[in-house]
């Protein structure tokens, strides 16, 4: 080993030199075609390197193309968000002037699941949340799309949340379109009716429902579901409404428990949009 680490150290064109001759030597002596194929194998190690070279560059392209339509997305969120900004302002505004109780907006406490039940009915899980966090008895629980549960027991650092498709949960819900309400239960999957509609209601496919807040069990405005079918129910009093839920409960991994709400604050909404802005840039 020393031999070759002087040879390479000193004198390196000298023995790349020698390499290449003795390597042109053992070439010539093969067979046609074994000449062929080595020297496609030695062509392609002694390459290898410039087509790293050439893929990083070619990542570095991409990533740079990733980076400019971030941007641009970036800049119109920053643009609605100033939009939503402003429309939260005036609507504040009319509330207090027709003096309209407060809006809260709440506080999201990330958790993640330990455990599930095996009961078919009464499905419910187990979050690392407790009473050490803050949690309390009752709070809604949402998943990254909409209201996933409801939080029925709790402990020092765990508590236990009961989901949507449980069969003692009802879910008093309002058309986001036509605001028709009515009450949510699971059938069966992701799969839920929606009862107590009229026949004259005005539901239709693709309608987005939202959390009432009339039941005071869930705070109102957070997505739940989807109609996926409306027909004709029994005796042509009503309607039988199918909503398949925004969340899929039996594929949970976390989850948010909805803390109490607070005020709209718009200045720690400002600093946390310019933290973001000054770290974009």
């Amino acid at each position: 080993m020393a031999i070759f680490s002087f040879l390479f150290n000193k004198h390196l064109d000298k023995s790349i030199l020698v390499i290449s001759i003795a390597a042109s030597l053992l070439l010539l002596g093969l067979e046609e075609d074994n000449k062929v194929n080595s020297a496609r194998k030695i062509s392609s190690f002694l390459l290898a390197p410039v087509e790293e070279i050439d893929k990083y560059f070619v990542d570095i392209a991409r990533l740079r193309d990733e980076n400019d339509k971030l941007r641009e997305i970036l800049a119109a969120l920053y643009y609605e968000r100033g939009k939503l900004l402003q429309f939260e302002r005036e609507k504040k505004r009319m509330r207090k002037l027709l003096n309209f109780r407060m809006e809260s907006h709440y506080r999201f406490l990330p958790c993640e699941i330990v455990s599930m039940s095996s009961n078919r009915f009464h499905h419910s899980v187990t979050i690392d949340r407790g009473s050490g966090d803050g949690v309390v008895k009752g709070m809604p629980v949402s998943g990254y799309r909409g209201i996933a549960g409801r939080v029925t027991q709790v402990f020092p650092s765990s508590s236990r949340v009961i989901l949507i498709n449980n069969r003692s949960l009802s879910i008093s819900c309002r058309d986001r379109r036509s605001r028709v309400v009515g009450i949510l239960k699971w059938d069966r999957g992701r799969y839920f009716n929606l009862d107590f509609i009229g026949s004259e209601e005005d539901v239709i496919v693709g309608d987005t429902l939202v959390t009432s807040g009339l039941g005071k069990v869930f705070p109102r405005g957070f997505q739940v579901g989807v109609v996926r079918q409306v027909r004709k129910g029994k005796g042509r009093i009503s309607k039988d409404v199918t909503v398949v839920s925004m969340v899929d409960p039996g594929r949970l991994e976390e989850l948010f428990v909805i803390m109490s709400g607070k005020e709209w604050d718009y200045r720690r909404i400002s600093r946390e949009l310019g933290k973001l802005k000054n770290g974009a840039e």
